[in-house]
């Protein structure tokens, strides 16, 4: 297949949001002939050590396979969520120290963070920034502000939703990268490793949302047909 890294992937170390094992995430990665995988957990770096295991129970012609380290940080002042990947090792460092300063602000199992907080642990860190349901001007200036923020180590990313107008969408996201010289990447968004795993994908998101399956509606995640 063509190379793609995946860059966007929640595991049920997100609470609520993913359905599958990290270590599921990788090796079906792996059998895909992907390039490489990123974790991106929200708010998160738990469920790394469990993908990184899984790369070395994998045989050695699938060695090829990089996972990559990284967390999706979700802001509480109304900035939009960004995909956070650490370039080495004292990146790393700053980005738990980032996450461990937004977690003693509140209780436990949450995470409370500003954009100036990111800002003042961004050295060393490549940043993809995930879109809104709604991409309004607001939208347009907090990605216009980021990439001058962060200068250089910031995109944007692009995935399909499975909706009536994911290509309006997209094309829109295509005009907003040209307009704020912010580049577009390709994101799959991933929930869970195989379809057989939709059904718990949809009870966890009931769960979450506090209402049953036949309530839950356009809550639940699309389907890809």
């Amino acid at each position: 297949m063509t190379r793609y890294a995946e860059l966007q992937t929640l595991s049920n170390f997100s609470f609520l949001q993913g359905a599958s094992h990290p270590w599921e995430l990788v090796l079906t990665a792996a059998a895909l002939g992907l390039e490489a995988i990123g974790l991106t957990d929200r708010n998160s770096l738990a469920g790394v050590v469990r993908a990184w295991s899984a790369l070395r129970d994998l045989p050695p012609s699938d060695h090829r396979l990089r996972v990559l380290t990284g967390c999706r940080l979700d802001l509480n002042d109304g900035s939009p969520s960004l995909l956070c990947y650490p370039t080495d090792r004292e990146a790393y460092g700053r980005l738990t120290r980032l996450l461990t300063l937004g977690q003693r602000r509140t209780v436990k199992g949450q995470c409370q963070i500003t954009r100036e907080d990111v800002l003042a642990h961004a050295e060393g860190q490549l940043f993809l920034v995930v879109p809104p349901a709604r991409l309004d001007e607001t939208f347009r200036r907090d990605l216009e502000h980021l990439r001058g923020e962060l200068r250089g180590s910031i995109w944007l990313a692009a995935a399909r939703a499975y909706g009536a107008r994911d290509l309006q969408r997209l094309s829109h996201l295509a005009a907003l990268a040209s307009q704020t010289g912010v580049p577009m990447v390709a994101v799959g968004d991933v929930l869970y490793h195989r379809p057989d795993r939709r059904p718990l994908q949809d009870v966890v998101t009931c769960i979450r949302e506090g209402c049953t399956l036949e309530e839950a509606g356009l809550r639940l995640q699309a389907h890809a047909e």
